[in-house]
This record gives structure tokens, C-alpha cells and sequence, in this order.
């Protein structure tokens, strides 16, 4: 057979019915036509004898068959990781007055039970205390009693006085020095004077001291003992001459501000008195003792609550994680602090915020911690609403499960991995 060109197969349009429609080969030379009969009697005969089925034009498509779908069991716990922490907060027990500590009974890692006495102070200086809160107490009350007392009669004549002589100091000083008043001061400096003068001639004969005796026996004779006592004498005198001096200069000037003040505060403060005779107390001054009084009360009671605690008790079975108290110290900024490893929870680290929408109060949970070969019951008792950080893209939240006593010692800070039931 003579070999055909395939291009000529494009233009073929029905072979199944046995004939070769050659649209672009009409026209064309015999020897086309006879090349393409014989093509269409090859594929005729190459076709298989079944005839064709007629395919209705709106007949629907059948729908495909669905591929089966793997089946996924539901989640029935969420692990997260964690560790243990304490359910309550660590306890400093510590004295509250400051004193000598005598005793202390504890020491590191000791397991302690409820009562126990921790440690003890001296209770002399205490006592101390509480007598002098109430002897302070004893001595408000009888001042507050002798305030609020009524006055007798004869208190509104000494008032009164008081009052008129308070204002007679101020007229006076006021007004200065009077010429009399004057006069008297000059007087005064010169019998000072006078005196002076004579002390000298009495020093100067004991001393056998005049105008002739030379100076180096002079310093002889001075060391005569009647002659040192005649000296002193005379600079006694001395001083009382220039303090009459002094005198006679400030009755000739006006009175200052300062005293014309403390003249006029003088006034007042009888003015005061007076008042409070005549009305008895005020109702602001009963407060004022009442207050007073108050506070000595509250001394007294605070030096008895000392005193009553001049033994630390501890509150708690708790493990003693430190003591900073030590014998013959002072009290003072020391305690021992307290651990209470009876209820610990186990805190998650690193549960996703997908899985905390799922987290319940209540819900049963399984702890595994790396320190033993057993797992732990507990239940989910807080869910914290902030995040605690965030992992891959996704924020962490902490969830706190309290966990069941157990016959072994939880200790805070234990690792382990805990399975909560959904």
C-alpha cells in the first residue's frame, strides 16, 4: 500500500458511515480522489461491526460515586505540660515588738504542726512596756478628770487677777521707763560704782599695791593667797557694776517688739483661762482628752498584744524554708517563713488557646510527674483568663488543678504532664 500523508486525515469527517466527505480537496486532480476513496474503505473496514448507539441528546449524566471518608475517633483528653506550685503563698511568721530573741527551736527543712513554738523573746523589756502604757493611761485619765472638773469659787477671783495684771505688765512696758523709774537706775549704777571703787582700794591694801610699788613685786604680792581672794572680790563687783550700767541704759530706750509680743501673749493665755473658768471645757477641748486618753489606751493594749505574742506559734503543718532569727539577736526584720506542702496544684505551661475553650471547672484530671512512677488525681480548679505567652503562633494559657492528698511528698517545683478528661 502507498504510503499516505496523515495530514489528509484532518479533513475526514464522518468515517463511520462509510463515506469521506473531502471538502477541501474539492475540484482537485483524479488522483487525489482515488488516494482518499481507498483511505476511506481502509478505516471502514477497521471500525468494529457493532453500530453505534444513539445517545438521546437530553439524557443527564449519571453523578459520580462518592469516595468513602476515613472515620475520626472524638478527642477524649487534652495533655499539657507543667509543674507543681503551692495552693497558698509562703507564710514569714515574725515577732511584732523588738526584742532580744532567747530561743529558737527550728531549723531548715523541719516539718513544724499546728501550736508549735517556733521561737521565743525576752519579756522583761515587754513588761517594761506595758507598765509604762499604763501608768500613762492612769496619768491622762486623772488630767482629763482635773480639765473637766467643775472650778471652785474662788478660781474666777484668781482668773481675774491674773487677767489685771497681765494688762498692767503691757501698759506698763508700753508706756517706758518712767523719769522716777529712771532716775532709780542711774542711782543704782552709781552706788555700783561706788562699791566697785571700794572693793579696788580694799584689794589694793591687802595686796600692798600703790602707785610706787614696782611691777614685778607687784606680781609677787599677787600671789599671796588674801590678795587672790581680795581679786575675786572685786571682779564680783565688777560684774555687778556693769549690769547696773546695762539697767540704767535700757530704761532710757522704748520697749521692743518682741517684748511688747510676749506681753500681749501673756494677755491671751489669761484671757483663756479666764474663759475657761467662767464656761468650764469646750466640747472641742473633751475631744482633745478624749482622743489623748484613746491613744494611751491603745499603747496599753498594743504592749499587752506584744507581750502575748512573745512567742511565735506556728498556724499551719508546714515545712520551714528559712529562718532569720537567731539567739541574742534582735527581733527586728526577722521570722521564720513557713511552706504548707499539705495542698499543691499542678500549673500547665504550655496549653494552646485551641484547647482552653475546652477546660472546665470541675473536670477530672491524670498527673504524671517525672519524680514517680504513678500518676496522681486531681481536677481542674481555675482556668486564668491572660495569656501566658505564646508557642508557634498560638497563645498559652495556665490552667490550675488541685490534686488529691497523696502518700508521697509533692514537692513545688516538680515536673510531670497532666491528661484532663473532656
Amino acid at each position: 500500500m502507498a504510503m499516505v500523508n496523515l495530514g489528509f486525515i484532518k479533513h475526514i469527517v464522518d468515517f463511520r458511515r462509510g463515506a469521506a466527505v473531502l471538502r477541501p480537496y474539492r475540484g482537485r486532480p483524479a488522483r487525489y480522489a482515488k488516494l482518499m476513496v481507498a483511505l476511506a474503505m481502509l478505516v471502514t473496514a477497521c471500525s468494529p461491526a457493532t453500530p453505534p448507539v444513539e445517545v438521546p441528546i437530553n439524557t443527564p449524566a449519571e453523578a459520580p460515586t462518592a469516595l468513602p471518608t476515613r472515620a475520626v475517633a472524638p478527642r477524649t483528653t487534652i495533655a499539657a505540660d507543667g509543674s507543681l506550685v503551692l495552693a497558698t503563698p509562703l507564710v514569714v511568721a515574725s515577732f511584732e515588738a523588738n526584742a532580744r530573741v532567747t530561743q529558737v527551736n527550728v531549723a531548715l527543712g523541719q516539718q513544724v504542726k499546728v501550736g508549735e513554738v517556733l521561737a521565743e523573746i525576752d519579756l522583761s523589756q515587754l513588761n517594761e512596756d506595758l507598765t509604762k502604757a499604763q501608768e500613762q493611761v492612769t496619768l491622762k485619765e486623772a488630767e482629763t478628770a482635773q480639765s473637766l472638773a467643775p472650778h471652785k469659787a474662788g478660781d474666777l477671783t484668781s482668773a481675774k487677777a491674773a487677767l489685771a495684771s497681765a494688762y498692767a505688765r503691757y501698759n506698763e512696758l508700753k508706756q517706758g521707763a518712767s523719769k522716777s523709774e529712771i532716775d532709780q537706775a542711774l542711782r543704782s549704777w552709781n552706788q555700783a560704782k561706788n562699791n566697785l571703787y571700794s572693793s579696788q582700794l580694799s584689794r589694793d591694801a591687802v595686796c600692798r599695791i600703790d602707785l610706787n610699788t614696782p611691777a614685778d613685786q607687784q606680781h609677787v604680792n599677787r600671789l599671796d593667797p588674801k590678795c587672790k581672794q581680795a581679786d575675786l572680790d572685786v571682779q564680783g563687783v565688777e560684774i555687778s557694776e556693769r549690769s547696773a550700767y546695762q539697767k540704767y541704759l535700757d530704761a532710757q530706750k522704748p520697749p521692743t517688739k518682741d517684748k511688747l509680743a510676749n506681753a500681749y501673749a501673756d494677755i491671751a493665755s489669761a484671757q483663756a483661762s479666764l474663759a475657761k473658768v467662767q464656761s468650764g471645757a469646750s466640747d472641742e477641748q473633751r475631744k482633745v482628752y478624749d482622743l489623748q486618753l484613746a491613744q494611751a489606751k491603745l499603747s496599753v493594749a498594743r504592749a499587752e498584744r506584744n507581750l502575748a505574742k512573745a512567742k511565735l506559734i506556728s498556724q499551719c503543718v508546714c515545712m520551714v524554708q528559712d529562718v532569720s532569727l537567731s539567739v541574742g539577736a534582735s527581733s527586728s526584720g526577722g521570722g521564720v517563713a513557713l511552706l504548707d506542702v499539705s495542698a499543691v496544684q499542678f500549673r500547665t505551661t504550655n496549653l494552646s488557646e485551641r484547647d482552653v475553650v475546652q477546660m472546665k471547672l470541675g473536670q477530672a484530671a491524670s498527673v504524671r510527674l517525672k519524680a514517680y512512677d504513678q500518676s496522681f488525681v486531681g481536677k481542674v480548679d481555675a482556668v486564668l483568663p491572660l495569656s501566658a505567652g505564646t508557642q508557634n503562633n498560638a497563645a498559652l494559657f495556665t490552667v490550675l488543678i488541685t490534686l488529691e492528698p497523696a502518700s508521697v511528698p509533692l514537692l513545688p517545683g516538680m515536673t510531670g504532664q497532666a491528661e484532663i478528661s473532656l
